[in-house]
């Protein structure tokens, strides 16, 4: 019997609601290339049927680790010839780093991955600190906090103002800009009791020891864990990046035009590509630093969603994702570089010719643009139960947005979730005034529907 060509994805969000989709858009363009789509997840979970809506077939691991993983691969050998083996890399769990085991797996079969210790420096964002400041590459000081006592000895040695955040996590939840001790202390506070209850709370990981580097020896506890960092002030922006093997491809850079605090989170309502604040030297120098940061880390083989602050002394990194970034980052690789990023992934996992080629050709796309586009978002004012958006058929008829999609109603929303938006448009636009212009537009013309939570 003939093999089948497969990709194994490997799916750890049992979440009630889906918290991002990222194997739908691989999964797609996999079986259009006529690869079978195989999930795995662990036994025990409860949202197996989302799973089995767009795989082929869906296993159950006795446990997330390496072992369990090979073990699958060895049963389905008769049947499929499995080709990649892949994961949401970003997406740490309480039941291990996802991405750091399924690169282990991968390297073991022989199977194209990224570096595990890479992804977990990107997973940890004290990890990735540290691997800069070891090369001595531009960032900020950084200090990993256990308790309270830690915490206010780490922050004499950052200083204030500082910006407190879990090592791991998602959603941008549990960061928080301090300028005193009271501050500090307070979020600290907070962190300690609202952690286990928070949307992503199994995107803080498990507890473990850190690899030493200084001779010193570090746990990370989940829930307990805070890292400090100086504040980075200026205007951010990501860069969407790909590793080719070990070549770095820093193709795109969106800038952040308007960013909205909450008591918890810092939420991404516009956005625009290419940016408009940034000088042609300036983004080169955002570029080459961003390559710096991805080889400091040593990440191989990767699309990157790369972000970070313009500082008076350069571009400082915030954080390094090792996937293809949110909203409508998906767009601004098709429609600036000529790329699809789910495809070119895929290309990447199966070793396919021509993707250094295909990426030098984007990048020179992307230098002779002069269309202007916007992403955006809407958020809820409050959290509650979201029954749905008035005025849809409004937005249908406006020529500057090109797509967009609303958050499914009917269930709860979080306010203070970044990931929680209503509603994302991606738009065409000629300059920054007129992407503040079709935001503000947006914003006049709908109607968000939420009951107030009890």
């Amino acid at each position: 019997m003939m093999k089948q060509d497969a990709i194994l994805f490997i799916d750890v969000d049992d979440s009630a609601s889906v918290r991002y989709c990222y194997r739908e858009p691989h999964f797609a363009v996999a079986r259009a290339q006529g690869l079978a789509c195989l999930t795995a997840g662990v036994a025990g979970r409860e949202h197996l049927q989302r799973l089995r809506d767009d795989s082929d077939a869906v296993f159950l691991l006795d446990a997330l680790n390496e072992q369990s993983i090979l073990a699958l691969v060895g049963r389905l050998d008769g049947q499929y010839q499995i080709r990649a083996i892949f994961c949401q890399a970003g997406h740490p769990s309480a039941q291990g780093e996802v991405g750091c085991i399924v690169a282990q797996a991968c390297r073991r079969l022989g199977l194209v991955h990224s570096d595990p210790l890479a992804i977990a420096a990107c997973n940890n964002k004290f990890l990735m600190r540290r691997a800069l400041k070891k090369l001595g590459v531009r960032s900020v000081p950084f200090a990993l906090c256990n308790n309270e006592q830690q915490l206010r000895e780490g922050a004499e040695q950052v200083g204030y103002p500082l910006i407190a955040k879990p090592p791991f996590g998602g959603a941008s939840a549990f960061i928080k800009k301090c300028s005193d001790w009271a501050q500090l202390r307070s979020h600290y506070a907070h962190f300690l009791a609202d952690h286990a209850s928070a949307a992503y709370a199994d995107f803080y990981g498990c507890a473990h020891t850190l690899p030493e580097d200084d001779g010193q020896r570090r746990e990370y506890l989940p829930g307990r864990s805070l890292l400090l960092e100086g504040f980075i002030p200026g205007i951010e922006g990501s860069v969407e990046c790909v590793v080719a093997g070990e070549q770095v491809h820093a193709l795109l850079i969106n800038e952040k035009l308007m960013l909205t605090e909450r008591s918890g989170t810092v939420l991404e309502n516009l956005l625009i590509s290419p940016p408009t604040s940034f000088t042609d030297a300036q983004c080169e120098q955002i570029r080459q630093y961003a390559v710096e940061c991805l080889r400091a880390v040593g990440l191989t083989n990767a699309v990157v969603h790369f972000e970070f602050r313009m500082t008076d002394a350069g571009p400082v990194v915030i954080e390094i994702n090792p996937r293809v970034g949110g909203l409508y980052v998906n767009a601004a690789f098709r429609d600036l570089a000529g790329i699809d990023p789910y495809q070119l992934y895929l290309s990447l996992l199966l070793g396919e010719p021509g993707v250094n080629a295909q990426l030098d050709a984007g990048a020179r796309q992307v230098a002779q643009a002069s269309q202007h586009y916007s992403m955006l978002a809407i958020y809820p004012e409050h959290s509650g139960h979201f029954k749905g958006i008035e005025g849809l058929e409004w937005l249908a008829q406006q020529p500057a947005v090109l797509e967009y999609a609303q958050q499914e109603s009917g269930h709860s929303i979080d306010a203070d979730i970044e990931e929680h938006y209503l509603l994302k448009c991606w738009a065409r636009v000629d300059d920054a005034a007129h992407a503040h212009a079709v935001h503000d537009a947006i914003r006049h013309n709908l109607r968000v529907i939420i009951d107030n939570k009890g």
